[in-house]
Parts: C-alpha cells; sequence; structure tokens
C-alpha cells in the first residue's frame, strides 16, 4: 500500500456514465506524479476525490494509513492541498495575508504560530512584500504562489497541482514549474494534474486516464518509449521525443547518422 493508495473508485455525476471506473493507484511518499487525459478522462474527478471534494459511489482512498471518510476528512485535509487552475477561484482573503491566514485559523493554528507561518511562507514563495496587497493587484502566476504558500503554511505533506499552469502566460508557467520541482527536491509529494506532456515529463511517474479508467502507469522515461499509450489516449508525444524514440528505433548510432535521419524525416 502506498502513502496515498485509492482502490476500486468510481464516481458519476447524477448516476449517469462513470468519470472514474474502478481505479487503482498507489503513489509513495515523496513521488510526483503527472496525472494524464484527453478532456473528459477524469483527471480534474480524480484531483477532487483525492481531497474530499466529491464522495465516491464506491471504493476507497486511504492517505497516511487513514482511510478518507466524513470523520476522517478533517485529520486528512492537514496532510493535503490542492492548487486549482483558476488562480481567482482560490483567494477567500481580502489580503495575501488574509488569504494564508486563511487554512490556518480553520485547523484553529494559535495566533503567534500563525503570523510566524506567514511570514515564513511569504518569504519562501517569495509574495512577502506583496502580503497586504489584494488579490486584484497580483498576476495570475503571484496568486499561485499565494496558494502555495496558503498549503504549505497548514503543514502539509501533499500537493495536487489541478491544471495550475493552464491560465497562465509562458514565464508564469515556467517559474511555477520550477517551483514546483524545488518543493519535490524538498520531499513534498506532488501530484499534478495537466494535459502539457512537456511539463509532464518533470515528473517521476505517469499516470494515464483514458474514458474514468487507469491505461497505464508507470515511470516516465519507460512510458516514453510506448508511443502507442499515447496515441490510444489522443495525447501526442513532445517532437523532440517522438524523434528520438523512431532514431532508436532505426537504430542511428552516429551523431552524423542521426542528423541526416533527421533530416530526411523532415
Amino acid at each position: 500500500m502506498g502513502y496515498i493508495s485509492v482502490k476500486d473508485l468510481s464516481f458519476s455525476y447524477n448516476h449517469k456514465k462513470k468519470v472514474l471506473n474502478n481505479i487503482n493507484v498507489d503513489i509513495h511518499k515523496g513521488d510526483w506524479v503527472a496525472v494524464l487525459g484527453h478532456n473528459g478522462s477524469g483527471k480534474s474527478t480524480f484531483a477532487k476525490a483525492l481531497v474530499g471534494l466529491i464522495e465516491p459511489q464506491s471504493g476507497s482512498i486511504t492517505i497516511d494509513g487513514m482511510e478518507l471518510n466524513e470523520e476522517s476528512a478533517y485529520d486528512i485535509r492537514k496532510k493535503i492541498g490542492i492548487v486549482f487552475q483558476n488562480p481567482d477561484n482560490q483567494f477567500v482573503g481580502v489580503t495575501v495575508r488574509d488569504d494564508i491566514a486563511f487554512g490556518m485559523e480553520n485547523l484553529q493554528v494559535p495566533r503567534e504560530d500563525m503570523i510566524e507561518r506567514i511570514e515564513f511562507y511569504a518569504d519562501k514563495v517569495q509574495m512577502k512584500k506583496f502580503l497586504d496587497k489584494e488579490p486584484s493587484q497580483l498576476s495570475g502566476g503571484q496568486k499561485q504562489r499565494v496558494a502555495i504558500a496558503g498549503i504549505l503554511a497548514m503543514k502539509t505533506d501533499i500537493i495536487i497541482f489541478d491544471e495550475a499552469t493552464s491560465m497562465l502566460d509562458p514565464s508564469a508557467r515556467e517559474e511555477l514549474m520550477s517551483y514546483i520541482k524545488t518543493l519535490h527536491e524538498e520531499g513534498l509529494t506532488i501530484i499534478m494534474i495537466t494535459h502539457d506532456i512537456n511539463e509532464a515529463l518533470l515528473a517521476d511517474q505517469l499516470l494515464i486516464l483514458k474514458d474514468g479508467e487507469v491505461y497505464a502507469q508507470d515511470e516516465s522515461k519507460e512510458l516514453m518509449k510506448h508511443k502507442h499509450l499515447f496515441e490510444e489516449s489522443h495525447l501526442e508525444l513532445p517532437i523532440a521525443l517522438d524523434v528520438a524514440n523512431e532514431l532508436k528505433e532505426a537504430k542511428y548510432d552516429s551523431v552524423k547518422e542521426t542528423l541526416w535521419a533527421y533530416v530526411s524525416m523532415k
């Protein structure tokens, strides 16, 4: 059993077609897992189930030995946080300071500890000088960093990023991905919901969902060798990897042969 263990998980909206169908996944402490899939594959629903925002019709979710249910939800939410796709949807405070404090207030963190954590984690995400700013004055990337600070301040050790880069400009997206990498290096467990293969390549493992089911799961470097898995899941490999796989299959060894083969393919 993993640090996060999902067994026979199924869910449907209004009891119609199952959005998640018999999902079985184990994620170990400190893993970085990218969850890939086309639109409608169940990625975001899977994320919501992990943090208890929806209640599955069947199956179970266990986090650090605790099964997620109504009684355990409070304790489990101390361990796991989520950064959503739209930065504006996750702000609840009038100022950055208020927003970072919000989760800690729900956990009844003592005021002195709360003040110390706000300062520490705002500084950690390079948002300390913005503590008294209103959310409307921040860029999308800055809002995402504030959301991360709020999660870290609750001393969680699992963060889910649900398409968190999709509404950011290229510069902010690169900055956020760099910070996610840092969080992983610091020992946090990262679950990244994405449709961007280039982002997914940074993760240790890939979990591909297709039509609400687990279609493939393995180390990133292993799954990337199997082009058909991505084609059948309506996902495209980056051009560089696609070419590299074809060249490898053709057994071009020298630099000269590789370059010539690449030009010929074009």
